[in-house]
């Protein structure tokens, strides 16, 4: 690992500016989602409703997350991240203010958590196609990959915080928290100064033109098809372990602080597995270091599903953060180190919907197996789930490189030095 090279994003002060308010105001929703987690299921004791709510908070990126993307291509990034922050702070309001009255019921959640979806739905493919704007073409593979990192050490700081505080306070002390951490990122985007990115030029075209040149371009591009199609079969499982993280909890006989230290072991790995991909030079064989973290998160699931130990759960939780940090990383960085900068926040907004969109069905689907067979039979079928479908990935990626060199005459030369280099 270069140590060197692992902060070289930060030579731009606006990264430095986006770095330090996201990482803070993410802090403050990763306690939200633990409380929340933790809240649903000591109001309604049911996996299957702690399921529901999760389907109803990420539904919206199914609906509107590519349409979204399309926005993110023809808006002003900026500007509109200002929308989309104030529309999830204003939800971080209410939902606080409810819960320390007294008043929050399921349908609250509910409702609230589908007006912040959108809200997010909107932003993720604003945020990722930003990172660009803020470093320039040549460090964005570091910046993603220290983006990566700011995500997880706060979802390993957050989590700790809030099993602190809902130990020794309430769920509403972590809501409020999170409400006030959204200044930081407002300030932050304040304070950025976008660089300009070129485009090829295009013809003035309308909103449904762009949604069909976008899912065209996505689906005629192996390199570009086939991660997005993994990314959807696994974005089934991931989301829902972490929403069903109560029920196995409660399966290990432990309380809240219990919780907030297994998503801390998943934040710690994923954040040694942000490290070595920002310390690397050049990103090589993509595909193949995806699939072997991909392994490594199927595998770990399995041992989860036999583990009745806090401390062993704790390793497996780990090695899960490892794997599926290097996973989304990994492919986040093939696809828009490799995407034409015109369709950039289109793909972007699909590679969002493939990461969430199966998601909601997950947690309905996960939710209603765990209150059948067990916490413990969910984790094993999930963790066959993740291998069964790694090795698809790695058999289509294969194919598709194998086709590369044997056509390598479609490309012009550095096209193909670089497509055949990355994957």
């Amino acid at each position: 690992m270069r140590f060197s090279n692992i902060f070289s994003s930060f030579s731009h002060k606006n990264f430095r500016y986006y770095f330090a308010g996201q990482g803070l105001s993410l802090i403050g929703t990763w306690m939200q989602s633990t409380a929340m987690g933790w809240l649903i299921y000591r109001m309604t004791g049911s996996s299957a409703k702690l399921g529901a709510v999760g389907f109803v908070t990420m539904l919206p990126a199914i609906l509107f997350g590519y349409i979204a993307g399309v926005f993110s291509d023809r808006m002003d990034r900026k500007k509109s991240l200002y929308i989309t922050q104030g529309t999830a702070m204003l939800c971080a309001f209410l939902i606080s203010w409810l819960s320390s009255s007294g008043h929050i019921k399921v349908f609250h959640i509910m409702f609230i958590g589908f007006i912040s979806g959108v809200a997010g739905a909107f932003d993720m493919p604003l945020r990722h196609s930003f990172v660009v704007e803020m470093v320039g073409k040549e460090q964005l593979p570091n910046a993603l990959a220290l983006n990566s990192i700011m995500f997880n050490v706060s979802r390993m700081i957050g989590p700790a915080i809030a099993g602190f505080i809902i130990k020794y306070s309430d769920e509403s002390s972590c809501f409020w928290l999170n409400f006030f951490s959204y200044f930081f990122i407002m300030y932050a985007i304040f304070k950025i100064r976008p660089y300009s990115i070129k485009k090829k030029k295009e013809e003035e075209s309308s909103i449904m033109s762009d949604l069909k040149s976008g899912l065209y371009y996505a689906y005629v591009t192996p390199y570009i098809k086939y991660p997005l199609y993994f990314l959807m079969m696994i974005s089934f499982i991931i989301m829902p372990m972490i929403t069903l993280l109560p029920v196995y909890v409660k399966h290990l006989n432990a309380d809240a602080r219990t919780m907030g230290l297994f998503m801390s072991m998943i934040g710690m790995g994923a954040i040694i597995s942000g490290l070595q991909m920002a310390s690397k030079r050049q990103n090589h064989s993509l595909a193949i270091e995806v699939s072997r973290y991909s392994l490594l998160y199927g595998c770990a699931l399995l041992l989860l599903s036999f583990s009745r130990s806090v401390i062993f759960s704790c390793l497996f939780f780990f090695l899960a953060g490892l794997g599926t940090s290097r996973q989304a990383v990994g492919i986040n960085t093939l696809i828009q180190t490799l995407v034409k900068e015109e369709m950039r926040g289109r793909i972007v907004s699909i590679y969002t919907l493939s990461f969430m969109g199966l998601a909601p069905f997950g947690n309905i689907f996960w939710g209603w197996f765990a209150e059948k067979y067990g916490i413990s039979s969910t984790i094993l079928l999930g963790g066959i789930w993740v291998i069964g479908a790694n090795l698809w990935f790695l058999n289509e990626m294969s194919n598709f490189k194998k086709i590369l060199l044997a056509e390598k005459e479609k490309y012009d030369f550095s096209e193909y030095q670089n497509i055949k280099e990355i994957i």
